[in-house]
C-alpha cells in the first residue's frame, strides 16, 4: 500500500516548528547549562555537591529554553491536533513549558553526571551517546506527567494550571493518563538526545582546540 500525500501531511503535521525549535533550543539549553555551571563555580557555590551544581545549572538552562520554546511547542501541539494556531494566545502554556523543561533538563544533567564514572571505559562517542540517551530516558520518565499536562494546556483542552490539569487527568483517566504516549516519547528521547550529546561533545572538543590555538598565538 502506498501512502497518499494527504496522509503524509497529517503524519508530519507540525514538523517544521518542531524541527526549528529542536535546533535552536537544544543549543540554548546546553549554553545555558554551561554558563550557569561556570557562574556557580566562579562564586564557589556547592563545591562539595557536584550533583546539586548540575541540578541548579540544568534548571537554569531549562528555564531559558522553556521560555524560548513555548511558542513553538504551542504551534506544534495545535497543528498536530488540526487546530488553528492563531486562535490561541502565544503565551498559552508558557508557565507549564518552563516548569516541564526546567525539570527535565535538571534531571538530565544530574543523571548524566551521576553516571559519568561507569562511562569512562567506553569509547568517547559511545560514552556520549549512551550518557545522553540514557540520561534523557531517565529524565523524561520522571517529568513525563508535566509534559502531558503542558500538552493538554496548550491544546486548549485542559485548565490553565499544571497542578489542576494533573488532577483533572487523574480524575478522568487515572494515573495512567499522566503517562499516555510515554513509550514512543522515550524512544525518541533516547535517539535524539544520544545524538545531541555526541554533537555537543564534538563541538566542545573543537572549541577547546580552537581556543587553545588562539591562546597560544596571543
Amino acid at each position: 500500500h502506498t501512502l497518499s500525500l494527504s496522509t503524509l501531511r497529517r503524519v508530519y503535521r507540525g514538523i517544521l516548528p518542531a524541527t526549528a525549535a529542536t535546533v535552536l533550543l537544544r543549543t540554548t539549553a546546553f549554553v545555558g547549562y554551561d554558563l550557569a555551571r561556570a557562574e556557580i563555580a566562579a562564586r564557589g557555590l556547592l563545591q562539595k555537591a557536584p550533583l546539586a551544581q548540575a541540578a541548579v545549572a540544568g534548571a537554569a538552562g531549562g528555564l531559558l529554553r522553556g521560555a524560548l520554546e513555548s511558542p513553538a511547542e504551542l504551534a506544534k501541539t495545535r497543528l498536530q491536533l488540526g487546530r488553528r494556531v492563531a486562535a490561541a494566545s502565544p503565551l498559552l502554556g508558557l508557565r507549564s513549558t518552563c516548569i516541564r523543561t526546567a525539570g527535565v533538563i535538571s534531571a538530565y544533567w544530574v543523571i548524566f553526571e551521576a553516571t559519568r564514572a561507569w562511562r569512562v571505559a567506553l569509547p568517547p562517542v559511545l560514552a556520549d551517546f549512551a550518557g545522553g540517551g540514557l540520561s534523557s530516558v531517565g529524565a523524561w520518565a520522571i517529568v513525563f506527567p508535566l509534559d502531558t499536562a503542558k500538552s493538554r494546556i496548550q491544546a486548549g483542552s485542559g485548565s490553565r494550571g499544571v497542578v489542576e490539569e494533573l488532577a483533572r487527568i487523574r480524575r478522568l483517566a487515572g494515573v495512567r493518563g499522566w503517562y499516555a504516549g510515554m513509550v514512543p516519547g522515550l524512544v525518541r528521547a533516547f535517539v535524539a538526545n544520544g545524538g545531541g550529546m555526541v554533537a555537543y561533545g564534538v563541538v566542545q572538543k573543537r572549541l577547546d582546540v580552537w581556543f587553545g590555538q588562539v591562546g597560544s598565538l596571543a
